[in-house]
């Protein structure tokens, strides 16, 4: 029996070529984020393996190249977010819109180690947790932070000074002990 081969067609090449380049680019960006989002190096490599299988079977269905990079991210919270689903871990918060001094955010993240930080990180919810890594770390707009999560971008932007604020009252007692340390964790 002879199996036949289709060719892509010049356009169908030229996405699938975008796609493998966007997404051997950002697997370092989207391991991260994943073990950030789940804590476990084990389950975001799964993550991060179904995410990039996922990305290449729908190749035909991304309808804007220029946005391939925030849509393998929209896939990788997406699987977070059925794996939190089956755990029930992903939680509704309610709208906080209050906004909070972004520079004292940064001053305690700045003097923060970088396993304080973690310690922060996880302890957030994980609709907070995956908007400030995506906003934060990754370094999405809120706008495109909010598609990925598909949320509207009033409760991203709510989340994020959530979140933010969150981490800086975690983050808090990191820099009262430094403080009394003379700047010494």
């Amino acid at each position: 029996m002879k199996i036949l081969r289709l060719q892509p067609r010049p356009a169908d090449q030229h996405q699938n070529e975008v796609v493998y380049r966007v997404l051997l680019q950002n697997l370092d960006a989207l391991y991260s984020t994943a073990k950030r989002l789940t804590g476990r190096a084990d389950l975001a490599e799964d993550l991060v393996q179904e995410t990039a299988r996922k990305a290449l079977e729908a190749i035909p269905a991304l309808k804007d190249e220029r946005n391939t990079r925030a849509w393998l991210f929209r896939i990788l919270l997406n699987g977070f977010r059925d794996y939190a689903r089956r755990k029930k871990l992903w939680a509704e918060v309610e709208s906080d819109e209050q906004a909070y001094d972004l520079d004292m955010v940064a001053e305690s993240l700045a003097i923060a180690t970088a396993e304080d930080v973690r310690r922060a990180l996880s302890s957030l919810t994980p609709e907070t947790r995956a908007l400030a890594i995506l906003v934060d770390i990754e370094e999405f707009t809120i706008t495109e932070a909010a598609a990925i999560l598909q949320i509207p971008p009033g409760t991203a932007a709510s989340r994020l000074s959530r979140a933010r604020r969150e981490l800086r009252e975690l983050l808090q007692s990191y820099q009262s002990r430094s403080s009394r340390r003379g700047g010494k964790p």
